[in-house]
């Protein structure tokens, strides 16, 4: 795919990536009988690989405008993932060269992510006090099964985004 297609479809496939994640959610958490919370993040997982593609600008303006998005469809506070996704996608644009030496080091920059972006919702409403934080039930309801299913997600899409992004061909920029 050329780089301008990219371009175009980047925003409209992170949305439709962003509410499949709500519906991905619903059904594991439904499955697991409301006990477990364990929360898809395939759009993390598609913007960690679409930085090979775009500019750092290009990549946090549709981080924010996706974060915003976000916001105020799962959270109804606006600013949580209009501040952490643009973050995240401009750390991981730093660190890309790191990132895509080998599927290991993806695979770990992907439980980072996904663990950030986690802790770094509830931290900040809590901080806000928006809800209680109990930090061990966080982890073991939520925190656990969404790295466990996430994981299980990279792992199962890994090659396909490494043909998708042509990963490991020398299309990687570094710039």
């Amino acid at each position: 795919m050329s780089r301008f297609t990219f371009q175009f479809f980047t925003p409209i496939l992170f949305f439709f990536l962003m509410l499949l994640d709500g519906q991905l959610t619903q059904l594991m958490s439904n499955l697991s009988g409301g006990t477990l919370t364990p929360v898809s993040h395939l759009l993390l997982i598609f913007m960690i690989y679409s930085v090979t593609q775009h500019r750092h600008s290009y990549v946090v303006i549709v981080a924010l405008i996706i974060g915003i998005i976000y916001d105020s469809y799962y959270l109804g506070i606006y600013g949580i993932a209009a501040l952490l996704l643009p973050l995240i996608a401009l750390f991981v644009y730093n660190i890309q060269s790191t990132v895509f030496t080998n599927r290991w080091t993806r695979l770990f920059t992907i439980i980072i992510i996904v663990t950030v972006f986690e802790v770094g919702q509830a931290v900040i409403i809590s901080a806000f006090g928006f809800s209680q934080l109990n930090f061990i039930d966080f982890v073991v309801y939520q925190l656990a099964p969404t790295l466990l299913l996430n994981v299980v997600f990279a792992v199962l899409l890994q090659f396909p985004l490494e043909h998708l992004y042509k990963i490991g061909k020398s299309n990687v920029r570094y710039n």
